[in-house]
């Protein structure tokens, strides 16, 4: 687990071994990265349906081709800031 990772854990919901953030959380997650210098290969939106997970395709975005044309963290905040504001709230 990176320093990053270690600062988030308490604001993790933890489903089927993935790591779910809200998006203000995530927010703060890619400036953290940024500030650490972490890459970012993508970002995995998922819905939360009772007790399972559904992968929402709107809401990913795959960064790993990126690396080369820009600034990932700036595209990924831009991502996020445009996602509902309310999206994983409930965790």
């Amino acid at each position: 687990m990176n320093k990053v990772e270690q600062i988030f854990i308490e604001k993790v919901l933890e489903r089927e071994g993935l790591f779910l953030y809200s998006r203000e959380t995530a927010l703060e997650f890619v400036k953290a990265c940024r500030k650490e210098n972490i890459d970012l290969l993508g970002i995995d939106g998922f819905s939360l349906i009772d007790n399972s997970i559904q992968p929402s395709m709107a809401d990913s975005i795959d960064f790993s081709s990126l690396f080369l044309e820009g600034n990932v963290y700036r595209k990924a905040i831009d991502f996020l800031e445009i996602r509902p504001s309310d999206m994983g709230d409930s965790f």
